[in-house]
């Protein structure tokens, strides 16, 4: 079963099943099979050629409106549901627009963007355990929300739907410098803005500097930002590329450390950094798993030994 991923990548798994209603939870139920991957819409993985067990992919891919909460099929495309919510004059998520990936992939790495983290907005997740063989509903404070974590990292759970609680009033989120930037830049006036108007700036803004993965594949940022003790670098190191978090800790751009030992680099002719982007990493045709994993091991390795910094790739790394 060919896997269909968003960098690209040719990749097989020895069995595949398709959660299409809750019934279909009866295959798995009786599954012996060891090596399990809960696959979404592949855009947040690097898949190596070959899985040696069971793929199961959910596509529940209905939305449900009950009193104050949404129920959304963790099938559902992300795009689709930011449509829904501008649509339905439910508020909050504008800032999320543009996201690749199914809602049911959306809080396993609590995504979030200019601002905004999608666990603010989530009441419960409904999935099933692997462990007991049985659905569950984990409230907000059980799925352990962090940066870009959650209890879903585990891999112990399938989500199937996630459950919702929007705004009623429309309180935009334009704090983030990129954003305040680009409706300045653009003559938008933030008093006056709009859902839609936020949400179609902030697809302006990533496609700017995100590459669509259907032309150039990617999976996004391909490490994440370092946070680090404010205390064990200078203050003016990478000025202009550090955010500080609090007294003690400080955020660096992963992107400017690559570009520092970018020449340094041996890339084959199959990848290369996007030009307007250096954290993305594009396949430019024929990469393979371990081409990928070879230059990411190479740019960590560069990095702790010039900056004493480790860089922790952004999405899963899926080998044999």
């Amino acid at each position: 079963m060919m896997l269909s991923n968003s960098f690209g990548l040719q990749a097989n798994a020895k069995n595949f099943i398709s959660i299409n209603s809750l019934d279909d939870l009866s295959k798995i139920e009786n599954l012996h099979d060891k090596k399990l991957l809960i696959l979404g819409a592949g855009t947040n993985v690097i898949l190596d050629d070959y899985f040696d067990g069971t793929v199961i992919k959910v596509q529940l891919t209905e939305i449900e409106i009950h009193e104050d909460c949404i129920s959304v099929g963790g099938g559902v495309d992300w795009a689709e549901l930011i449509e829904y919510c501008l649509t339905n004059q439910l508020y909050g998520i504008e800032n999320l627009t543009h996201i690749p990936g199914s809602v049911g992939a959306a809080p396993v790495q609590n995504i979030g963007a200019y601002g905004v983290e999608i666990s603010s907005f989530i009441e419960s997740v409904e999935c099933f355990n692997l462990s007991t063989r049985k659905v569950e509903k984990l409230n907000n404070d059980q799925c352990k929300f962090s940066y870009r974590h959650s209890i879903f990292k585990l891999k112990n759970y399938i989500i199937l739907k996630v459950n919702f609680i929007f705004n009623k009033s429309f309180d935009p989120n334009l704090s983030y410098p990129a954003l305040s930037d680009f409706l300045k830049d653009n003559s938008i006036d933030a008093s006056s803005i709009t859902p839609r108007m936020l949400s179609e700036s902030v697809k302006d803004i990533r496609n700017s500097k995100l590459p669509d993965p259907k032309l150039q594949p990617n999976v996004g940022s391909i490490f994440k930002n370092p946070i680090v003790r404010t205390n064990h670098f200078d203050h003016t190191f990478l000025d202009g590329h550090r955010w500080d978090q609090d007294g003690e800790y400080t955020k660096f751009s992963s992107a400017r450390l690559i570009e520092l030992i970018e020449s340094d680099l041996i890339i084959p002719d199959t990848l290369r950094f996007y030009e307007n982007h250096s954290l993305v990493l594009i396949n430019n045709g024929g990469a393979s798993f371990n081409e990928v994993i070879n230059l990411l091991n190479q740019i960590k390795s560069k990095i702790l030994k010039e900056f004493n910094i480790e860089l922790e790739i952004e999405p899963e790394i899926i080998s044999v």
